[in-house]
């Protein structure tokens, strides 16, 4: 099972004057048979009028407060999907270090 948790938005004007929206999202997925394992992800979604696209980056973790960490890192920093992943995994990376 999933759960996604807001952590934050970001808008961005384009120079033809509309606005691109970014949300990002903490994923809970609940394994086990009791449902009792969580893992936490990173989900972000990229709105502009009728569009919607969307950037995964599967679990990352155990530890809740570490991924919701490099979701507020992306957020401050403007990550759009386009790096999304690298970026993550550079987290990743620096995280297991």
């Amino acid at each position: 099972m999933e759960k996604l948790f807001l952590e934050g938005t970001k808008k961005i004007m384009l120079e033809n004057e509309q606005e691109l929206i970014f949300d990002y999202y903490l994923v809970e997925e609940s394994r086990g048979s009791q449902n009792e394992e969580k893992l936490y992800g990173i989900k972000v979604f990229q709105h502009m009028r009728d569009h919607l696209l969307v950037e995964y980056s599967e679990p990352i973790s155990d530890s809740r407060e570490v991924v919701k960490d490099m979701i507020h890192k992306l957020w401050r920093n403007d990550v759009t999907l386009i790096t999304m992943l690298e970026i993550v995994d550079d987290l990743v990376t620096e995280c297991m270090q």
